[in-house]
């Protein structure tokens, strides 16, 4: 078992949680986990789940039993604990805390810009694992004295497995960090898509640039099975306005075995795309993944 091996920072650890807590308890959502298909969808390598505040650009609204609950999942155990396992009959087996450093020339004078909380719950039949991911932003300017601004989250490791995605999301501010932000759409693709006012909400397929393309203008994104993008936006200060310090809880379910989960360096990637004019920018740090998951080096 992992569990206290995995723990790199008690005090880290206990700040997201107490945040987590802090926030008051969501309704039902309805959709739940998604499919993410090995080959993409027919047009696009995206699926699209919270269709609200374009992108960032502006207030997203919460995901309910009514509306905007593509990709969205709660239950009773998540409002108790964060920490608890998105869906019945799985258990935590692995949780890193871990600052996350922002690399030269673009970092101010603190170079920690975020911190990354990186658990895997399996479940009982030891069949299948749960990838979460959730970072919370830190008011560290960069060398530019703007903040770091984060609109896509991409996971490697899950080359010719199947994927299902969702996303936790409560809708009470936090005292001190606000709102969560919402995930608009997931795919199964290495490329994160910047999309400013006006550009489409799922890129295509047709005209995409190389798979291991990190970041493009272009819209259009080429189905890359390994990889697992979510899109959000968020910002310790966000330039149009529209702030959120921290991401929703991110999900990716997938088959595993008994095995414990391995580290592997750049596992997870932080993209910048440039929705607001900033420089595009892409932070890898290490994740958990299934034994014997290849990471492209790209």
């Amino acid at each position: 078992m992992l569990n206290s091996n995995l723990i790199e920072s008690g005090l880290v650890f206990k700040c997201i949680l107490a945040t987590f807590l802090m926030l008051s308890s969501g309704v039902e959502a309805a959709q739940g986990f998604v499919n993410l298909p090995k080959e993409g969808f027919a047009n696009s390598a995206y699926t699209l789940c919270n269709t609200t505040g374009e992108f960032g650009l502006k207030e997203s609204s919460a995901p309910n039993s009514d509306a905007n609950n593509n990709c969205a999942i709660t239950r009773e155990k998540l409002l108790e604990s964060p920490m608890n396992a998105p869906l019945e009959g799985f258990n935590m087996v692995g949780m890193m805390a871990r600052d996350i450093p922002m690399p030269a020339p673009y970092a101010g004078t603190d170079e920690i810009v975020a911190t990354l909380t990186d658990t895997m719950w399996r479940n009982k039949e030891k069949t299948e694992c749960i990838y979460g991911t959730h970072i919370l932003l830190k008011p560290a300017p960069l060398a530019d004295g703007k903040m770091w601004q984060v609109n896509d989250i991409a996971r490697g490791g899950f080359a010719g497995k199947p994927v299902e995605v969702a996303y936790f999301f409560k809708p009470e501010p936090d005292k001190d960090y606000g709102l969560p932000e919402a995930v608009f759409r997931v795919g199964r693709t290495f490329t994160s898509v910047k999309h400013a006012k006006g550009d489409l909400d799922l890129p295509a397929l047709k005209a995409a640039p190389a798979s291991n393309k990190a970041i493009t203008n272009n819209q259009a994104a080429a189905v890359s099975d390994n990889w697992v993008n979510f899109t959000t936006d968020i910002s310790a200060q966000d330039v149009d306005g529209t702030t959120r310090k921290m991401s929703s809880m991110l999900y990716i379910k997938s088959p595993c075995t008994a095995q414990d989960p391995v580290e592997q360096e750049n596992a997870i990637r932080f993209r910048t795309t440039g929705q607001n004019g900033e420089h595009q920018l892409e932070i890898t740090v290490p994740g958990l993944v299934p034994v014997g998951a290849v990471v492209e080096k790209y």
